[in-house]
């Protein structure tokens, strides 16, 4: 103990007299960490420990994939369910339906998000209240009128009742029906952003379906869950054929996590990959550094050696330097990171996670953080520690043999410098491959305006408007009612998925063509005015009437760009189509008369972005919106000034028509983009930017580090060159060379790495790292920073008297 304490005295004391050189390698630390904590925050709140509920990494959603790889699930009745439940590898299943209802009785009707749980859906959460108690099993049991008693979340009881702590007992009405309020559950527990959670209701027709949750017992694995409820949804698909896609189609058993995340977990991944090439070459620059130190310090160590010091003493000595300075950057990492985890959460995408996640520098961040700093000072220390613990005696103390010395750190900084520039070059490439994709993404011709518009998406009011004709006169009703509210100057129903993000691709048939199964086309269910309000320009013929819409008319207008693949040479107008998918029943949904027949081609559109921003433009068709009418629906409102002013106006002028019909979710279109849309791209490209600028300027200072002490190193050999007659500018050529060689080797294998990486990072980023562009504006970045970082240290060479320095010396 006694030794460990004078060789950090003394250790202190060195960084103390040489301040420049500790403040320079203790930042280097500190940036390298503070990085890697955040993001290992992310990674330990998203990954690790996600989900308040009871065994969470054994619950599960039971999810389809179609032939394109598109996610969807399959509801069961209750009756299902209980057969369901018999599985061996599953040890509980619950039923939940999402249910949008109004509270009522106050001073003002408002929208409350509401799931109907099994009577032990509860239960099988095991997330604990907050306040009050949580209803169990037998006191809902299913096909039994529960009590009318409600659980709300946490935010609902700020909104609601103000936080009120006597809340239990209080009466809510949703829907003009009054629930006691026996439960408040905590922050955290916040299952599909629910505001208050109730028992199923016994009168559900048992024919209504259901999404499920399951819980895998612990000795099964998801393989085995799979195959078996795979053949049990191919009973039911049987029995239902509308239930399944007509394609192949493939059942897969995940756990929360792996479906909800999908491929922002790839994402996560990738960048704590970049974080960890940003935490090396922050080791490498202190190596840098340190060998530069060393070098300057090889006749005190080697004085040390032969005073008695064996190599083992020196070896701990540099190496307690080493730690010290990776503790002190990790400390002052801790605090970048707190900074760093606030600018991360800020800008992750809507929905990229759950919100039930916590990510916070807690305990475990903590100690792994504290394990990266020791490992971060032993790695980054090694290589020196190692080389100046073993010192040339006679070389180094025989006066003015200061380039032997410098020779024997030569390779190893050369080293050093070619894999900090590699590494740096990757993450620039990262970096400029995905502000490109984002450029891209941003600026890509959508085909159709959504500025000054107003995005709402609700449900009709339960057991309203039952039948096709009165759902189909609400819906117009609604419409109307919304064109007549202040400031709105169109306003259209829409549904089957929304540009640019994707809509509902199924196949067509073309009558008289002969069958083409990779004939398809995605299909979206709209109004009369939706070409005029999303300024989507006809092309040819005409687009479907008001008139033409309530009766639920076969007629459909297409997109150029299926004319263009599936009808080249032809006049579309009059030609008919059969969507297939819209053929079939749908649970819930209201059919339009006469669905088996063929849809007649009225008008051709302009194409409109519909399969995403990086993907090509898919054939398009619009039928009726009455064609298939589901319980949720969609609107597009055009304002005459800022959308967002105008939904509380909106709200009244729908609930004067009918009391009960509240929104959902509203946001301005452009609003709805940029967290929906564009975030994901701009997440990924603003922090490989912030990155890649880190570790480009950790390299700038490597470099001004190493031709800082080639310079000092150097000074006597500079000297003699000028004064044998060399020119300054050939001085500094003779100082750039090898510093030049170095980083061009590092530029070259950074370049190769990025075009090997870089099909690795297109699956989590859609970007390209082999874009010539990209490499070349990369490259010319970082040799304008090398340039840069060299030069103003090897100007020194430039000043060198050689007279001065040969008498000195």
């Amino acid at each position: 103990m006694p030794t460990l304490v004078a060789d950090l005295a003394f250790a202190l004391r060195q960084l103390v007299n040489h301040r420049v050189y500790a403040i320079t390698a203790i930042v280097s630390m500190a940036l390298g960490i503070a990085a890697t904590a955040a993001v290992y925050s992310v990674l330990y709140g998203v990954l690790i420990d996600p989900y308040p509920y009871r065994d969470a990494n054994h619950i599960a959603l039971v999810n389809l994939y179609d032939k394109q790889g598109s996610e969807g699930d399959i509801p069961f009745t209750l009756a299902e369910i209980q057969q369901l439940r018999k599985a061996k590898s599953l040890a509980e299943v619950m039923a939940r339906r999402s249910v949008t209802m109004t509270a009522t009785g106050g001073d003002l009707v408002t929208t409350a998000r509401t799931y109907q749980f099994s009577g032990n859906g509860l239960d099988f959460l095991g997330a604990p209240a907050m306040l009050g108690r949580l209803w169990t099993a037998p006191e809902a049991p299913e096909g039994v009128a529960p009590p009318q008693i409600a659980v709300i979340s946490f935010l609902f009881w700020k909104s609601h009742f103000g936080a009120a702590p006597n809340v239990i007992g209080k009466t809510l009405e949703l829907n003009h029906q009054k629930y006691t309020v026996i439960g408040v559950v905590g922050p955290r527990f916040t299952w599909g952003d629910g505001d208050v959670y109730l028992p199923l209701p016994a009168d559900l027709d048992p024919q209504t379906r259901l999404q499920i949750l399951v819980r895998i017992r612990p000795e099964a694995s998801l393989g085995a869950a799979t195959g078996e409820l795979n053949a049990f949804i191919r009973r039911i698909g049987h029995d239902h054929p509308e239930l399944l896609p007509r394609e192949s189609f493939e059942v897969k058993v995940e756990t929360l996590n792996d479906s909800l995340l999908g491929q922002f977990k790839g994402t996560l991944f990738l960048l704590f990959c970049a974080v960890a090439l940003l935490l090396l070459i922050g080791c490498g620059n202190v190596s840098i550094l340190m060998l530069a130190r060393g070098t300057a310090r090889q006749q005190e160590l080697g004085m040390r050696a032969a005073l008695g010091a064996t190599r083992l003493r020196i070896l701990r000595q540099l190496l307690t330097e080493a730690v010290l300075l990776s503790v002190t950057g990790g400390v002052l990492g801790m605090g970048l990171a707190y900074l760093a985890i606030r600018l991360i959460v800020s800008l992750l995408p809507e929905y990229s996670i759950p919100h039930e996640v916590v990510i916070s520098l807690n305990i475990p961040v903590l100690l792994f953080s504290a394990a990266i700093s020791v490992a971060t000072g032993i790695a980054a220390g090694l290589a020196p520690a190692l080389q100046f613990s073993r010192p040339r005696l006679n070389a180094i103390l025989q006066a003015g043999d200061s380039r032997t010395a410098t020779s024997r750190g030569a390779k190893v900084r050369s080293v050093m410098v070619v894999c900090q520039v590699a590494l740096t070059v990757l993450l620039l490439a990262g970096a400029g491959a995905a502000m490109r994709t984002f450029l891209e993404a941003y600026t890509a011709r959508l085909g159709f305006d959504p500025h000054n518009s107003l995005l709402m998406f609700m449900a009709i009011p339960e057991r309203s408007y039952t039948t096709w004709q009165t759902r189909s006169q609400y819906l117009d009703a609604l419409t109307e009612k919304i064109k007549s509210t202040p400031g709105v100057l169109d306003a259209t129903d829409f549904n089957g998925g929304l540009a640019p993000m994707g809509v509902w691709r199924q196949p067509v048939h073309l009558l008289g063509a002969p069958a083409d199964e990779s004939r398809q086309a995605g299909v979206q269910l709209v109004s009369a005015d939706y070409f005029a309000l999303q300024r989507i320009p006809l092309l040819q013929g005409r687009t479907i009437t008001r008139a033409e819409v309530l009766r639920g008319a076969h007629l459909t207008v297409v997109s150029q760009i299926f004319v263009q693949r599936y009808l080249a040479g032809a006049n579309p107008i009059g030609q008919q189509v059969v969507p297939v998918e819209l053929q079939r029943g749908f649970p819930q949904a209201l059919i339009a008369p006469n669905p088996e027949q063929p849809y007649e081609i009225v008008g051709v559109v302009g194409d409109v972005r519909n399969d995403g921003l990086h993907q090509p433009i898919q054939p398009q068709i619009y039928v009726p919106s009455t064609v298939l009418m589901f319980p949720g629906i969609s609107f597009l409102v055009r304002t005459a000034g800022n959308p967002r002013q105008s939904v509380r106006d909106i709200g009244n002028s729908m609930r004067a028509l009918d009391q009960n019909q509240a929104v959902t979710q509203e946001y301005a279109f452009e609003d709805f983009l940029s967290l929906f849309v564009w975030s994901h791209d701009r997440f990924i490209s603003i922090l490989f930017a912030i990155f890649s600028a880190v570790a480009l300027g950790l390299a700038a200072i490597g470099l001004f580090s190493v031709v800082a002490y080639s310079v000092q190193q150097r000074t006597r050999e500079i000297a003699i060159r000028m004064a044998l007659g060399a020119s300054r500018l050939s001085v500094l050529v003779v100082t750039l060379t090898s510093v030049a060689w170095t980083t061009g080797v590092g530029l070259l294998l950074g370049v190769g790495l990025s075009i090997g990486l870089s099909d690795s990072v297109h699956k989590w980023t859609q970007s390209s790292m082999r874009d010539a562009g990209v490499l070349s504006i990369t490259s010319a970045v970082f040799v304008l920073t090398s340039i840069l970082a060299c030069i103003v240290p090897a100007r020194r060479a430039m000043r060198v008297d050689p007279m001065v320095t040969l008498r000195s010396n």
